[in-house]
């Protein structure tokens, strides 16, 4: 059984070519290590919608609102244009993910319905997301989240294309990294950067029996 293929960052060229052909609907999940990396993809990933008007909205919670603002515009992005116009919209996982200490899956997905509607219906040509994942493993919610991605499935029902962003050191530290096969098979595509593919510490063999074992698995890139 061939091995499936993996998507590394390597360079700038790469990593816009990767993201480009993403498409409506999609719901990928990113293995990242290190906060540069995590940077570089999310950003670039935003970067390219607001370039073609689309919205976006980026939900925090491995930092703080502002030092993803300070970031991003040290990246080259006119947060202050994007948020003023509404296409941009920086969150706490507070007010998004897990609201007065509990997390409510049903919540949350109607909260991106509203916002990927909102977007369209002021005339963005569709909505990017992002979302850290950091909170849930902080609050121990691993059985949760996982049950959150599955309930978003690996296409969306609205035209919002989203990244999910796992921190592979967190994963590592937590002892977490069993869920991975699971989280990846509730997502359209996989993308790895850097250390993270080793630093999971994956049976490759099983990651290609599970990921092939997926009836559009052509149509991913790993």
């Amino acid at each position: 059984m061939s091995e499936p293929k993996k998507h590394r960052v390597v360079t700038d060229n790469e990593l816009s070519d990767f993201l480009s052909k993403i498409r409506p609907k999609e719901h990928i999940i990113l293995f990242y290590t290190g906060i540069e990396d995590k940077h570089k993809v999310l950003f670039t990933f935003i970067k390219i919608g607001l370039d073609k008007g689309e919205a976006a909205v980026y939900v925090v919670s491995e930092e703080t609102p502002e030092q993803i603002r300070e970031a991003m515009t040290k990246f080259g992005i006119d947060v202050k244009c994007y948020e003023e116009s509404g296409a941009l919209k920086i969150l706490d996982y507070k007010d998004f993910y897990i609201i007065n200490g509990r997390f409510d899956a049903s919540r949350t997905r109607a909260l991106w319905e509203r916002l990927c509607n909102e977007a369209m219906e002021r005339g963005f040509k569709g909505l990017r997301a992002v979302g850290e994942t950091f909170c849930f493993f902080e609050a121990g919610l691993y059985e949760e989240l996982l049950e959150y991605e599955r309930s978003l499935h690996r296409r969306f029902k609205i035209p919002m294309i989203g990244i999910c962003a796992y921190d592979t050191e967190i994963l590592d530290r937590m002892g977490m990294t069993g869920l991975v096969l699971d989280l990846i098979q509730a997502h359209y595509r996989a993308s790895f950067t850097g250390r993270s593919l080793d630093l999971l510490k994956i049976d490759k063999i099983r990651l290609a029996e599970r990921l092939l074992d997926s009836p559009d698995n052509k149509e991913k890139d790993y």
